[in-house]
């Protein structure tokens, strides 16, 4: 039933919204975000647990700065983070002990972030020109267009195939060493550095790993790196070479192996004849 009542109620806020004009301006998805994410506060307060509290007011800190990025930069971001979100909720009870978080909860909050994540993606594809896009359009299509151009043409098409490889064998290798998996999660993390898509894609599936693991630390770092994958890589500011996990900071640029360094030269240049 809270799967149902969650995609409902999702639907009706959107509905509401729309009809009433409470989204004519972008501010009203990144609240919404902000609302979501800080429930699990209050029920660790109402659970009486401090450590609790504490790590859930770390994680919603997380989902606010990505709110305050997506109202500032692209509402992308929000939809990425809403649908994040839901994510959360699935493996919330293995990451965090909350004793105040009701049954039902996680999955209604789930099927919520996810269909709200989804409508609002869906004004976005659209291209809506009243609403919450009114204000929001030319900075999207600005955001997109200066994503477009700092990668060649073709590139991503190119360096898929080799970012799957990678993801296959980290799938492959999970049976036998979660260390052994993540190895192969951080090749495909520098091979598709300079794809935002392809970026953005290798951080969730990190954070996948990192929620398996119930490895707190990495989860908290995965989710600020899918941001600023979403936000930097388009505007070349992201290091490259960085291999993208936890124990690394975000800002160091490192060595490229060979080997992955012969395939996005040859998937760039490539790129860059075709373009041409």
């Amino acid at each position: 039933m809270e799967y149902i009542v969650g995609v409902a109620l999702a639907f009706g806020v959107f509905v509401f919204a729309r009809a009433v004009g409470f989204d004519r301006d972008r501010v009203f998805y990144p609240v919404m975000l902000v609302v979501v994410a800080s429930y699990y506060d209050l029920f660790a307060a109402m659970g009486g647990s401090r450590e609790a509290l504490a790590a859930e007011v770390l994680v919603t800190l997380l989902f606010v700065t990505a709110a305050v990025i997506g109202f500032k930069t692209n509402l992308w971001i929000v939809v990425a983070a809403l649908v994040g979100h839901g994510v959360l909720d699935f493996f919330h009870g293995d990451v965090i002990a909350n004793p105040g978080v009701p049954e039902w909860w996680p999955m209604f909050c789930l099927t919520y972030d996810v269909a709200a994540g989804a409508l609002l993606a869906a004004l976005l594809r659209r291209g809506v020109t009243s609403g919450v896009l009114a204000r929001a359009g030319r900075g999207e299509a600005s955001m997109s267009a200066s994503c477009e151009r700092a990668v060649p043409l073709g590139f991503r098409r190119r360096i898929r195939p080799h970012v799957d490889a990678e993801l296959a064998a980290s799938a492959a290798a999970w049976a036998e060493s979660a260390a052994g998996a993540f190895r192969h999660l951080e090749r495909a993390h520098v091979l598709g550095q300079a794809s935002t898509l392809e970026h953005v894609r290798v951080h969730a599936r990190m954070l996948s790993w990192a929620l398996r693991q119930r490895d707190a630390r990495e989860v908290v770092s995965q989710i600020f790196r899918i941001i600023g994958a979403a936000v930097l890589t388009g505007v070349k500011a992201v290091p490259e070479g960085n291999t993208g996990g936890a124990n690394v900071s975000a800002f160091r640029p490192m060595p490229i192996p060979r080997d992955l360094a012969a395939i996005i030269a040859s998937a760039s240049s490539i790129a860059e004849h075709t373009a041409a």
